[in-house]
């Protein structure tokens, strides 16, 4: 094996500056030593995140479909901020749902890219007599009362399917999830989306609920089979 310790300069050729520095380096780096490089003559892939993301089903553990921020931040906007300045956010960061909060970092609902293209804003501008510059993200956006929530603990011990099963039945499309701190300060740790469901299992929530197993659904997932009519 090669001598990797790091050589010094003979101290002729260094002031006594920098005579210390290297010294000092030389100190630091001693429990260290250097990698052998490699060459890249026969690499020909790049890995993507399809080929390493975790294989999920209806029975893998929720927490694979949950945006947790405590990995990610959240992307948040001001409920004062004008709507079509929201949903160039949303652009920009690749996101079709905003966190609202107020001027002081309160949590007061969410907004989504569907909220400002749809019909609500010109609802808002016909009710009010408005320009649509004057719409605010806090008029037409989802409060938080009227979202609904899974606890942390719950999605730690369910499955993806109980999750479809709950979104069907509550006919919501996003589950906030909350915790709460050691000083029982509830907040919202992540979020639940049905298109995320979706969109990792390859498969739209409709032709699961038309599937007649679990095995039939597997089938699908698996090899692209369709659904027998």
């Amino acid at each position: 094996m090669a001598d990797n310790k790091i050589s010094l300069p003979h101290q002729s050729e260094l002031c006594c500056s920098d005579i210390s520095s290297v010294k000092a380096e030389a100190a630091v780096f001693q429990e260290f030593y250097s990698l052998r490089l490699q060459e890249n003559c026969d690499v020909d892939n790049l890995l993507t995140p399809e080929f390493n993301a975790e294989q999920v089903n209806l029975r893998s553990p929720a927490r694979a479909v949950v945006t947790d921020f405590s990995n990610v931040d959240p992307v948040t906007v001001n409920e004062t901020m004008a709507v079509d300045d929201a949903l160039e956010r949303m652009k920009n960061q690749h996101v079709r749902m905003l966190f609202v909060t107020t001027a002081a970092g309160k949590f007061t609902g969410v907004i989504t890219a569907r909220d400002i293209s749809g019909s609500k804003v010109i609802l808002y501008m016909n009710n009010h007599g408005v320009s649509r510059p004057e719409v605010q993200v806090g008029h037409i956006m989802i409060n938080k009362e009227q979202l609904h929530s899974l606890t942390y603990d719950q999605v730690q011990h369910c499955r993806i399917g109980d999750i479809m099963l709950t979104l069907k039945n509550s006919g919501d499309q996003h589950l906030l999830v909350v915790d709460e701190t050691e000083l029982g300060i509830k907040r919202v740790r992540g979020i639940i989306s049905a298109s995320d469901i979706s969109r990792k299992l390859k498969l739209s929530f409709e032709v699961m609920y038309e599937a007649k197993s679990f095995a039939e659904i597997e089938k699908i997932v698996t090899q692209g089979a369709k659904i027998p009519l």
